[in-house]
């Protein structure tokens, strides 16, 4: 993805954000909107945040814990590639662009490309996995209040577990099964014949090879049990510490009608349902869906300032610090160009003289 595409899809992320901010601001008036927001209570929206840096820490650990001794990888590295891949989440559709941005990051890091896929494909799974039944288990005690703010929820529970269910299928089936993986990548390969059979040889073979690897390092994964039991165990915690952000954002608003469980059980379905619409960050679904669950508790203007508190916090601050960890490192990488320049004058100057 260049950089046109990049700013293409976060201005798409902008605007339907935008779109549902205006349709919800309808009935509010400006005066009220500033006056929520002036009354906030700091403490509050800082644990918000304190909540959402610790699940962003958990991830990164994740991605450490996988990683393990297959390269050697700091803990600000497996931080930087969790909020490239998180960032990528955000401005394309269903969150399609983090992994290949994570791999890219994680291969330039040292770690080997059929490493670097197999540990990002079994942390999606793991994720995926743990996703379905973290929301499964948070439905059953909650089931009656989601219910309640949304009558269609059964449809919406369809779609959201379908999609998340036949990913995980095919997932486990690319891990599973080589020939059937084989088949799939070769049969995308196919339309490349017509271009150039010597290309389509010569891609086959290379990526006949990196199947096999990919193949022999998912099967280490998948046998290091204590690394699959642990990072179950994170993505559980960092799951849930994202899922209770709404709750101190309304408190910091002064809704005390929305609980943790209620927090928690709405989030939880709006990032089950959101991330299977194919909206760049899920934009638009999360704002509708979000709105609509909360609605009944709050009045319009206090879900309005939450919904921008929200979407800030879990969306654009996101965004923001995988661009600026993206910054630094270029000019670190410009940084240690011109220092080699500057030491190659010096090394050819003293040969001369």
């Amino acid at each position: 993805m260049n950089k046109k595409q990049i700013f293409l899809q976060l201005g798409l992320v902008i605007l339907l954000g935008a779109l549902c901010v205006f349709f919800l601001a309808r009935n509010v008036s400006l005066e009220a909107a500033i006056e929520g927001v002036r009354q906030a209570h700091l403490t509050w929206l800082a644990l918000a945040a304190v909540m959402l840096l610790l699940s962003w820490l958990l991830e990164a650990a994740v991605l450490k814990v996988m990683v393990g001794k297959r390269a050697k990888l700091g803990l600000f590295d497996s931080f930087y590639s969790t909020m490239v891949g998180q960032m990528f989440n955000q401005i394309t559709p269903m969150a399609a662009g983090g992994q290949p941005a994570q791999l890219y990051v994680l291969v330039k890091k040292g770690v080997p490309g059929g490493s670097a896929t197999s540990i990002l494909l079994m942390k999606f799974l793991v994720f995926q996995v743990v996703l379905v039944l973290s929301f499964s288990g948070i439905l059953i005690v909650g089931y009656g209040a989601l219910a309640q703010a949304m009558p269609q929820l059964k449809l919406l529970m369809l779609i959201g577990y379908g999609v998340h269910v036949v990913v995980i299928v095919a997932m486990l089936l690319v891990v599973f099964y080589r020939k059937l993986a084989e088949k799939l990548a070769y049969g995308i390969l196919y339309p490349v014949r017509f271009i150039s059979k010597r290309k389509a040889v010569e891609w086959k073979i290379k990526l006949g090879g990196a199947l096999v690897d990919f193949h022999e390092k998912s099967r280490q994964l998948v046998r290091s049990k204590r690394a699959l039991l642990v990072t179950s165990l994170l993505t559980t915690a960092q799951l849930l510490l994202f899922f209770s952000v709404p709750y101190f954002i309304f408190q910091a608003l002064g809704a005390p009608d929305i609980t943790l469980l209620i927090g928690t059980v709405f989030h939880a379905f709006v990032v089950m349902f959101a991330t299977v619409v194919p909206t760049p960050g899920g934009s638009g679904a999360a704002e509708m869906t979000f709105s609509g669950l909360f609605q009944s508790f709050v009045s319009p203007a206090t879900l309005l300032i939450a919904l921008l508190f929200w979407r800030i916090l879990t969306s654009y601050s996101t965004i923001l610090v995988g661009f600026f960890l993206i910054l630094g490192e270029s000019r670190k990488k410009i940084r240690r160009v011109k220092e080699k320049a500057v030491e190659g004058v010096s090394i050819r100057r003293r040969q001369r003289s």
